[in-house]
């Protein structure tokens, strides 16, 4: 039994043997080919290799003579590819927002402030550094109201017949009649705009505000001029100056100028409420000086710790609004009044024009004001007579 088993043990063996120097020999060839396979790989990667450096040069060549300009769509797909983890956290809800700015350059005209390239990377100020603003406009002086027509109607005195009179015994007493004659004031639109690319109210900190308040400047200057000056032809006002009454008086000094307007104004019962100067002459008031050279502003001048002028208790206001050498002195706040519909308002809008093709922003201000001048005698306008 032994050696059955044995004899068996021997025969496994011998084929296990054989089997195993079959599989060397086999694997042998197979290693012969393979590595036969490999050198001619090599090859192939050594062909494609060349090929491949020849076409890099070719489009390096390429490259330096032409604009490379990639396709907004393939430029999407980059920009989808390098952020979607980005993405993918927004769609599990991870976070709340996601952007990801395109590069891609604008085929057209270019704007101020975009499509810098090759520029080093800059900071912003967090302003925009704008142009001085008048210090005072004329709607500060005056009295503000609402309208909701487009004219304006006012009753006003303009003459009548009769005085109340000591009456005698038994007569009649004296009768009085007030002539009453309706005035119109027309709303007229004072507006502007300008049309701004969406990438410098992006790129550009408080480019918006900058745009708000300096549009409400170039307004409020436009108001002035309308509100001083206007012919009252449509689409203009009829403006203080061209109707409020001339300086009588016949003093030359400045100041003296002013006090004699005052006393003039008052003459006929208004109350002086405010001086309207150039700056030039304020400064001109201020270095007032004797044939000795001696500053001699009068004791009806006082100047505060502020800055601030007054004459015979009235405060100057200095504003390039009006002209240099001139001045007005008036009962602001009864002589005249702005009547407005809805105030002044500065709007946003891409829907104009071809905006919303080319990326722009419109950006309007406007206001619709009437002004109804009450008492054109209320204002007394005059000449320095220093400027020939």
């Amino acid at each position: 039994m032994v050696e059955e088993i044995k004899s068996a043990f021997e025969g496994i063996k011998s084929e296990v043997n054989g089997a195993i120097e079959s599989a060397k020999a086999d694997n042998a060839s197979a290693l012969e080919s393979v590595k036969a396979d490999l050198e001619a790989t090599k090859a192939s990667i050594s062909v494609v290799k060349d090929e491949i450096e020849k076409m890099e040069a070719k489009q390096n060549r390429v490259k330096m003579n032409q604009t490379e300009v990639k396709g907004f769509n393939a430029t999407l797909a980059e920009a989808i590819e390098n952020n979607s983890d980005s993405l993918a956290k927004l769609a599990r809800g991870e976070q709340k927002r996601s952007s990801f700015i395109l590069d891609t350059k604008a085929v057209g005209n270019m704007t101020e402030a975009v499509n810098l390239t090759g520029d080093i990377t800059r900071q912003y100020a967090n302003q925009v550094y704008a142009l001085p603003s008048r210090k005072v406009h004329l709607r500060s002086l005056l009295p503000i109201g609402s309208l909701s027509q487009g004219l304006f109607t006012f009753p006003y005195e303009s003459g009548g017949e009769g005085d109340p009179a000591a009456q005698t015994q038994g007569s009649s007493k004296a009768q009085v009649d007030f002539d009453i004659t309706m005035k119109d004031a027309a709303a007229q639109y004072i507006a502007g705009y300008v049309r701004i690319s969406r990438q410098m109210l992006d790129d550009i900190p408080a480019m918006t505000s900058f745009l708000q308040s300096r549009l409400l400047e170039k307004y409020l200057v436009a108001e002035d001029a309308q509100i001083l000056s206007g012919n009252g032809t449509a689409p203009n006002l009829q403006g203080i100056l061209p109707v409020a009454t001339a300086a009588t008086g016949a003093a030359t000094v400045d100041v003296e100028q002013l006090v004699q307007a005052i006393a003039q104004l008052e003459t006929s019962n208004y109350s002086a409420t405010g001086i309207l100067v150039n700056p030039t002459d304020w400064a001109a008031i201020m270095n007032t000086k004797n044939t000795n050279s001696a500053y001699t502003l009068p004791a009806s001048t006082v100047v505060t710790t502020d800055g601030s002028v007054s004459i015979a208790g009235i405060p100057l206001y200095k504003s390039t609004a009006i002209a240099v050498d001139k001045f007005v002195v008036g009962d602001w706040s009864m002589g005249a009044q702005i009547m407005q519909n809805q105030g002044i308002s500065v709007q946003f809008s891409e829907f104009d024009g071809d905006n919303f093709t080319k990326n722009m922003i419109t950006v309007r201000v406007e206001a619709r004001i009437a002004l109804p001048i009450y008492y054109a005698g209320a204002f007394i306008y005059g000449d320095f007579g220093n400027v020939a």
